[in-house]
């Protein structure tokens, strides 16, 4: 009994030490955006949130509401789509969430990110969709082949960020 308990103790710490950064450096999105561990916010405090769940919160859903450019989203937007789970990431100095999900069974045609500042309830991002008559296996990573909407009023570096994040994931 004790040799199983020390094996499955063994091949849990070799699966956590697996998954975590071997000491590589990450690809820089620049000075003016990185991810970062923030102090655990309200909306963290409940554990991994999607946009979904973020969603769910009435201070991010009236912000995402009244996102200019929202009434131009497909329905998915507003329930959350297939998503990853939100990220703090570090603006200027600033702690934002950092949403990001697509269109549920075809990721590469629409997606969409969106940065919420849990303060002040700032909220911007950017939907892209995949442009008309474009083949379904074209690359999602090449900005050529989407249509954006931009969604509020993301400054310029907000608009790196996002652009980075969307043809550059982590």
């Amino acid at each position: 009994m004790d040799r199983r308990y020390a094996l499955v103790l063994v091949i849990s710490v070799a699966c956590v030490a697996c998954s975590q950064p071997h000491g590589a450096a990450s690809p820089s999105a620049g000075p003016a955006a990185h991810a970062t561990s923030v102090a655990a916010s309200h909306i963290a405090r409940t554990g991994p949130q999607y946009l979904r769940d973020l969603l769910q919160h009435p201070d991010f859903a009236s912000a995402f509401v009244a996102l200019s450019g929202a009434d131009q989203l497909p329905p998915w937007t507003r329930q959350g789509g297939t998503s990853t789970p939100a990220q703090r990431v570090e603006l200027e100095g600033r702690a934002w969430w950092l949403a990001t999900a697509c269109k549920p069974h075809d990721c590469p045609s629409e997606r969409i990110l969106v940065l919420y500042d849990e303060n002040t309830h700032a909220m911007s991002g950017l939907f892209a969709r995949r442009k008309p008559g474009e083949p379904s296996d074209v690359d999602s990573n090449d900005p050529a082949n989407d249509d954006w909407i931009w969604l509020g009023a993301p400054d310029d570096a907000a608009k790196q960020l996002l652009q980075q994040k969307l043809y550059s994931p982590d």
